[in-house]
């Protein structure tokens, strides 16, 4: 799961406006809303701004609750599990929606997919992913000697 926020976290970087320095909130919501769609059969469709909290609160907190949960009650909260489906249990937590870590995973391969043929058809996107690009993991190489 961690991989999969920090995927977005860069598309949506990439995919950002040409003036923006850095990505924002907004951007990696709106990179979601986009271009990750959850299966028709799937109970929950995925909304950037749960998607952004799920994400802040996964790697900030460990857990499922972010400040954003707190300050936006109608934020839905993440549980995760190895099953296939998405599952809403209004019964225990009525923000709590359990996501199927193989279907999000699935679900964000094909998300990467679609915002690749994008940048294909679209000259202005694929020139600005492509400028930002040098910057993503740029390798240096070290010495064997300075190890």
């Amino acid at each position: 799961m961690t991989m999969s926020f920090v995927c977005i976290d860069l598309l949506s970087s990439l995919n950002r406006p040409i003036d923006k320095d850095g990505v924002t909130r907004a951007d990696y919501e709106k990179w979601v809303d986009t271009y990750l769609k959850a299966h028709k059969n799937q109970s929950y469709k995925y909304r950037g701004k749960d998607v952004y909290a799920a994400c802040c609160a996964y790697l900030h907190t460990y857990g499922s609750e972010a400040n954003r949960h707190k300050k936006d009650q109608d934020t839905l909260m993440f549980g995760y599990h190895d099953g296939g489906k998405h599952m809403i249990d209004s019964t225990n937590e009525e923000r709590l929606v359990l996501i199927s870590m193989s279907s999000f995973v699935n679900d964000l391969v094909c998300a990467v997919a679609a915002f690749l043929e994008t940048c294909q058809a679209d000259r202005a996107l694929r020139a600005r992913v492509e400028s930002r690009l040098s910057k993503v993991l740029s390798k240096v190489p070290v010495s064997q000697n300075k190890m």
